[in-house]
């Protein structure tokens, strides 16, 4: 038996209730954090996408009220309609039993709004959500209960996505059998795992520690969720790795509570607490798998593509703890790549599928293929000189159930080459990975245009995995001479210094007719002091 922790604290809970009680709507709500400026779902439910049908099961130490009127449809009037759509499992032998934090991570999910509160909706309001306890009354945990659980959730009620909204007091170091259980399910079953950071601030919590999911961190509401909280979990994990792997916000937001059907609770504690964030990322992965339901091609809905999507799609520039900025374009201890975009994610998914062997001449798309020991796998993409070429390599750690829990783990590089150039612009070692790491990302400003060749090379022996590849390919501002990610004077004395000039090939000659004149000028006075948030540094 195993204590358990709440990612959210008992202290910070109840010190919330006392400082706010019953709190109203405030201009950060459940709505807010779904918006641009937090986790973007908002753009894509303005699409016509909700998650709607695709299961999504939450791990817990308790259970959600599943009749509260957030997991209902609703009239014309708003009031609650039909069966809910959450469900409760007890595997405890305590039974069932609701409360406010199983609660709020479940409305984050898959809230529906209520009748005061229409616009609090969860990521994905049309997903159905089932609860599962796995920790008794003396806070104690059972191997046996959890793994019942995922069960139950997996093969029982067709969950294709985990989220998990407690710890345990262990090694945060990839091997113990609670990890090696995630994985377990999620190579064997093709299932994402949302697992957060954690909340010990200095390091990785168990279950964020897992190889096969995507572990969250999580952001204060300062700045439109740009920070990133004190507590939240900070990497490498305990044995190296690369995690966490994003950020997601927490503080801020209206969620359904379990003191009445009709009670709703506005979290404004800050710190970051990954019980709040990692929800995002769940609710975001049933938006995927609502898009990829309705396309033919099955490779889509696959767990290494979908994770490779959200991590390539984030928004890189994230303030760490301390509110300094860190570099967009590589890993940070506390904001993995960044925050997620429901929308970038989504437009990166309804992408084409690209294959080796073929010039590939859009701006992005993913790839799933399996590969073979000691072979390696090319592609080849037309990219123009001044862009970002971002791409993201992920593959799942096989965990075979025999008499114990036996990970193997393939080695897989990604290698980056420049056109005419036989050394690697990126790789796995020289970029400071560490050798388990099974996600690698590369965000890199082209020097030159041509095609670029990415390889992705099975250095392993024995292993033939399967992988997900994603890449999009972001052009710099117009008029950004300099590549500061602004359009300013610096970029206007470039401009003056090359003025009514031929220049054939230069970056200057932004109306492309080899010659600087007032076509140039006229487009680069439309982008004056235009920044590009997602690189542009104060």
């Amino acid at each position: 038996m195993s204590k358990y922790r709440y990612f959210l604290t008992m202290g910070a809970i109840c010190a919330a209730f006392l400082c706010h009680g019953l709190v109203i709507q405030k201009a950060y709500a459940l709505a807010e954090s779904t918006a641009q400026g937090g986790s973007n779902a908002q753009a894509v439910h303005a699409l016509g996408e909700i998650g709607e049908d695709v299961n999504v099961g939450l791990i817990t130490a308790r259970n959600a009220l599943n009749t509260h009127e957030a997991f209902y449809d609703k009239d014309a009037n708003g009031s609650p309609i039909g069966p809910t759509h959450a469900f409760n499992y007890d595997f405890s032998g305590d039974g069932i039993a609701p409360v406010y934090h199983d609660t709020w991570m479940a409305g984050i999910v898959a809230s529906r709004g209520g009748f005061s509160y229409p616009d609090d909706i969860g990521v994905a309001p049309g997903a159905r959500l089932h609860c599962a306890r796995v920790v008794n009354n003396s806070d104690s945990i059972n191997f046996s209960w959890l793994n019942n659980a995922l069960d139950e959730l997996i093969t029982g009620q067709n969950c294709r996505v985990i989220v998990t909204g407690f710890s345990l007091s262990l090694t945060p170091d990839g091997q113990s059998d609670w990890a090696l259980l995630y994985d377990y399910y999620a190579y064997r079953y093709n299932v994402i795992f949302a697992n957060a950071a954690g909340n010990d601030n200095t390091q990785i919590s168990l279950f964020g520690d897992a190889y096969n999911g995507i572990t969250t961190g999580g952001l204060d509401g300062v700045d439109e969720y740009n920070r990133v909280g004190v507590l939240s979990g900070s990497g490498p994990t305990s044995d190296g790795r690369i995690k966490p792997d994003i950020v997601a916000p927490s503080q801020n937001q209206t969620m359904p509570n379990s003191s009445a059907n009709n009670s709703w609770y506005t979290w404004t504690t800050s710190g970051g607490h990954t019980s709040l964030s990692t929800p995002h990322t769940a609710g975001l992965a049933a938006l995927l798998l609502g898009l990829a339901d309705s396309t033919p091609d099955p490779c889509d809905s696959q767990d290494e593509v979908i994770r490779a999507v959200i991590v390539n799609s984030t928004f890189p520039n994230i303030a760490d703890k301390s509110g300094n900025p860190t570099n967009p374009a590589l890993w940070n201890k506390d904001k993995g790549y960044g925050r997620i975009d429901a929308l970038r994610a989504y437009e990166l998914l309804d992408s084409n599928r690209v294959f080796t062997g073929v010039n590939i001449t859009e701006e992005k798309g993913w790839a799933f293929n399996t590969i073979s020991p000691s072979h390696q796998h090319t592609y080849t993409i037309y990219a123009p000189k001044r862009h970002r070429l971002i791409a993201t390599l992920t593959w799942d750690r096989r965990v075979e159930w025999t008499d114990a829990l036996h990970p193997y783990l393939a080695d897989l590089d990604l290698r980056i080459y420049e056109p005419n150039n036989t050394n690697a612009i990126f790789s796995k070692q020289a970029f400071g990975f560490d050798p388990s790491d099974n996600l690698i990302k590369c965000d890199y400003l082209l020097t030159a245009s041509g095609q670029y060749t990415l390889k992705v090379v099975n250095n392993s022996a024995s292993e033939t995995p399967s992988y997900g590849l994603a890449f999009e390919l972001l052009p710099t501002l117009p008029g950004d001479f300099d590549l500061d990610y602004i359009v300013d004077s610096n970029d206007l004395r470039r401009i003056s210094e090359e003025w009514l000039q031929p220049a054939p090939a230069s970056d200057v000659d932004l109306f492309k007719d080899n010659f600087i004149n007032f076509r140039d000028f006229a487009i680069f006075a439309e982008n004056w002091l235009i920044t590009d948030p997602a690189y542009h540094q104060d």
